[in-house]
């Protein structure tokens, strides 16, 4: 058996914290018998002052955690340790993370004592706060490089590149279980103009506008806003599958466009900022490059432009909604 005077030699060498403490008979406090000099170092309170006092100490060692009481005296009694991290209180009121290990101590199999190891973990928490932060940080970083990869920077729709590709995809899943895909144009009427007489600036806010209400009235998730170039707009949509329907969609846009109200002396077409827009529905067909939707919207666009502007117009059909 080892020595007494080489244990307490070795146990006040160890920068582990050492409560031994009696189990008294239920409804009555712990006895703390014994604190080695790591305790004091951790906490602030000398050996004379906690040894023989009368204290439950395991609620203290169970408070602000979510480890009860009765799961560790379970525990114990089971003849088994337990193991948790909390924020322990120094004599100072200041706090440290603690790392607990709670043991019992047997006496013919009749738990008598149990021995608490502290060990103070502040900074292995730091540590781990600080990558924590670090890695907040760099998703953060990747998050807004993602969004300029994949967006207008003016508008915050998705841009040009990120819609070629989607478009590409959705034709490909599309072609492959025959359904429909819905492709919409709207390009900003006399907006070279608009620029001409209000500035610039004055321009980029109305993009703004403009692509807020597009984006307001094509939110689902099965929808695709984009600043296709300058002023041009495009809808991509595999809600709106049936031709109709996604033509009065479309133009309850134009008309809540309308309805911004924002002044355009110089248009030819209203007193206020319109657009005109094209749509194409169907089934992508195999073999046909996906840009063939877009051309299809976009000549329908044109198609409304010459009709008068401020008005949605049907590839092929050519059928207009005029404002």
């Amino acid at each position: 058996m080892i020595e007494r005077e080489l244990l307490e030699t070795a146990l006040s060498a160890t920068s582990e914290g050492v409560i031994i403490a009696s189990i008294e008979a239920k409804g009555k406090p712990s006895k703390i018998i014994y604190t080695n000099k790591a305790v004091e170092t951790l906490t602030g309170y000398d050996s004379q002052s906690l040894v023989g006092s009368d204290c439950n100490l395991m609620a203290r060692l169970t408070s602000d955690t979510t480890v009860t009481e009765q799961e560790i005296t379970a525990a114990l009694h089971a003849g088994e340790s337990i193991r948790y991290t909390k924020q322990s209180n120094t004599k100072s009121g200041d706090f440290f993370w603690n790392d607990l290990c709670i043991s019992p101590v047997l006496n013919n199999n009749t738990l008598t004592h149990f021995i608490c190891v502290l060990h103070n973990i502040n900074e292995q928490v730091l540590y781990q706060e600080k990558i924590e932060l670090q890695n907040s940080l760099l998703e953060k970083k990747n998050s807004q490089l993602d969004n300029m990869a994949t967006h207008d920077f003016l508008t915050q729709l998705y841009n040009r590149r990120f819609f070629d590709r989607e478009l590409k995809r959705l034709c490909a899943f599309h072609q492959r279980y025959q359904t429909p895909l819905s492709l919409a144009f709207l390009d900003i009427d006399y907006f070279k103009e608009y620029n001409d007489f209000y500035g610039h600036s004055a321009g980029d806010d109305a993009l703004r506008l403009v692509a807020s209400q597009i984006n307001d009235d094509f939110s689902r998730e099965a929808d695709i806003c984009a600043r296709y170039g300058g002023e041009e707009f495009v809808v991509l949509s595999a809600s709106d599958s049936d031709e109709s329907t996604f033509l009065n969609h479309v133009e309850t846009v134009r008309l809540r466009i309308e309805e911004l109200a924002i002044p355009h002396e110089k248009s030819k077409t209203s007193d206020v900022i319109t657009v005109s827009a094209g749509i194409y529905v169907g089934v992508p067909m195999r073999g046909v490059s996906p840009s063939y939707f877009t051309e299809e919207a976009d000549r329908a666009m044109y198609e409304a432009k010459h009709g008068g502007r401020n008005q949605v117009a049907v590839a092929r059909h050519m059928r207009l909604i005029s404002g």
